[in-house]
């Protein structure tokens, strides 16, 4: 770790100087947002992966974080202890022998007040999972412990100045008559508020049935924008037809308290990742009876929402690895050469003829560059990083590995 690779292929000068319809400086991508304090801040995570102006943290595969400094273009474990060794610990270890980049599996965070949040998923002594909130400085200095609860995960959230909002997921737990405690296929799914300051926490809004999954898929001014993904028979993460799943939309004032439904006429797809840009809702679609079955691919939609009217215009068919960003969308459409990139400030899509990805798979937006999975085409392994937005779109394939 921590060694800078770059590598470079496709590496034809001549497809560098025209690429679009015309020569020159190539096609660019809006870039709006920011750490403002009054702004909500939405996310969507498995793992540490927050985006900052200065840089990108995420964790390794050993679940130690990093930072990748977008000046620098250099990545550092987020750990200042002199002379640390960087190895993994649990709850016995002494605090003074404690990695600080060291975070656990499944962890998710943000950064807002200028700290650092970590959301440690660790396990009690009775075996069930809680969340731990860490505030720390930024180099994870000066750590102090929010709150805790019992949660199977957070990975929906939203942040705006000292308040968390955030999906508390807990699984049925089934007791059996020999003593052993099994999880069922019912789920309760819970939005609750976290003051910052002082651990407050508070439910607001609860939801239960097979698989019931809520998702904060956009938030502006005092409303979140909710996805109530449930199943009215039990589910077993094929079976989206016979498991009938259904879906709801929600908008929630964090102001009176009040929740409302929205959407009602998007009935037969589900919005699986969204943004809010320029006064609309874009989001990315896939059908309610899609199937998850090994080869079988499924066409997902572009669209761009007016939750003032609600009126769902459809802007791309594109397959199933394309990516919704915060502000914009990069995708591949069935039977057309190269890719797309959708920027929603512009309300335009560019064309990139030369663009791959078929091999590359879009995790976040990171900067200027976004952060992603490239397979290599002989080895199939796995090359994690950094890929410059501007490279991907002209066919210049160029990363920093954080792998």
């Amino acid at each position: 770790m921590g060694k800078m690779m770059k590598i470079r292929t496709i590496a034809v000068l001549a497809l560098l100087i025209c690429v679009f319809a015309g020569c020159g400086k190539p096609a660019s991508v809006t870039e709006r947002g920011g750490q403002d304090k009054d702004a909500f801040h939405t996310y969507f995570m498995y793992s540490v992966e927050i985006d900052t102006p200065d840089g990108f943290y995420y964790t390794d595969q050993e679940c130690f974080m990093h930072f990748f400094d977008y000046t620098a273009r250099k990545e550092t474990i987020v750990c200042s202890k002199p002379n640390c060794k960087h190895g993994q610990w649990n709850e016995n270890t002494p605090l003074e022998e404690r990695c600080g980049a060291y975070v656990g599996g499944f962890s998710t965070g943000f950064v807002s007040g200028g700290k650092l949040y970590i959301m440690e998923n660790v396990y009690e002594e009775n075996g069930m999972r809680q969340i731990r909130i860490v505030e720390s400085d930024l180099d994870r200095t000066n750590q102090r412990e929010v709150t805790s609860f019992g949660s199977d995960s957070v990975y929906s959230f939203a942040v705006k100045g000292r308040m968390l909002y955030a999906v508390v997921d807990q699984m049925e737990q089934i007791d059996h008559k020999d003593g052993t405690v099994t999880g069922g296929s019912r789920k309760k799914a819970q939005l609750c508020s976290i003051d910052l300051t002082d651990g407050t926490m508070r439910m607001l809004m609860e939801k239960e049935d097979y698989s019931a999954v809520v998702t904060i898929m956009a938030a502006k001014d005092d409303l979140l924008y909710l996805d109530y993904s449930y199943f009215k028979k039990p589910f077993d993460g094929t079976n989206y037809k016979e498991a009938e799943q259904q879906v709801e939309y929600y908008a929630y004032s964090t102001k009176t308290g009040k929740e409302s439904r929205i959407l009602t006429g998007l009935k037969d797809d589900q919005i699986l990742k969204a943004s809010f840009a320029d006064g609309y809702l874009y989001a990315k679609t896939a059908p309610l009876d899609r199937s998850m079955n090994e080869g079988e691919n499924t066409d997902c939609g572009l669209v761009k929402i007016d939750l003032a009217t609600e009126e769902v215009r459809q802007i791309a068919w594109m397959t199933e690895q394309g990516m919704v960003f915060k502000n914009y969308a990069i995708y591949q459409k069935n039977g057309e050469q190269g890719g797309f990139v959708y920027d929603f400030w512009k309300n335009k899509e560019i064309a990139a003829p030369d663009m791959n990805l078929s091999r590359f798979y879009p995790y976040c937006a990171a900067g200027e560059y976004v952060y992603g999975n490239l397979e290599d085409a002989k080895t199939r392994e796995a090359n994690v990083g950094f890929f410059r937005l501007s490279d991907l779109m002209e066919g210049v394939v160029e990363y920093d590995t954080v792998d």
